[in-house]
């Protein structure tokens, strides 16, 4: 994450805890919104697969990070696929 997108985030949340709103195309913003998010939680998601599906890096040297993110998947529902063979 590049400042530009930190200092986004830290606005983003400013504003939602001020009760800002975001009108994107008029009456029908919120199912908008609600896209636009839905479809990076499903490209994070897609990372999240490909580090897991990455055979070259090593689990001793990430250990935690991979037991984190399979932990999720399986709560979420895809599977931790070959990487979680750790109980």
């Amino acid at each position: 994450m590049d400042d530009r997108e930190f200092y986004a985030s830290i606005l983003a949340r400013v504003l939602i805890d001020a009760g800002a709103g975001v009108v994107v195309g008029g009456t029908d913003s919120d199912e908008i919104i609600k896209y636009m998010a839905e479809t990076e939680c499903c490209e994070a998601l897609r990372k999240i697969r490909d580090i897991l599906d990455d055979d070259s890096l090593s689990d001793e040297a990430c250990f935690g990070r991979i037991s984190r993110i399979v932990s999720l998947y399986e709560e979420l529902g895809p599977g931790g696929g070959a990487r979680h063979d750790f109980g």
